[in-house]
């Protein structure tokens, strides 16, 4: 019983295009073969099959804004107006 195939059309970097495929072509593998070994794999681990991490100093400033969200003490600042009052409370 034949399966039924669908088309995925995707832009890439050429460069990236060229040296994932000299890599594949190396392992025996076609472009489509290692797509849907990518696919089988996001099936298998329920996500994607590596970890993606955010870099520790996006973290950080992540982490920086959440905790002045939660912080009383903060002035939320949302137009000019209230940006020129905020800097000129000490004059």
């Amino acid at each position: 019983m034949m399966l039924k195939k669908e088309r995925i059309q995707i832009s890439i970097e050429s460069e990236l295009k060229v040296k994932a495929e000299d890599i594949l072509q190396e392992l025996g593998m076609t472009p489509t073969m290692a797509i849907t070994l990518f696919y089988k794999k996001i099936i298998e681990k329920k996500g994607l099959p590596f970890e993606v991490n955010l870099p520790e100093q996006t973290k950080q400033v992540r982490r920086m804004v959440r905790l002045a969200n939660k912080s009383p003490n903060i002035t939320r600042i949302e137009d000019n107006e209230t940006l020129e009052a905020w800097l000129n409370v000490d004059e």
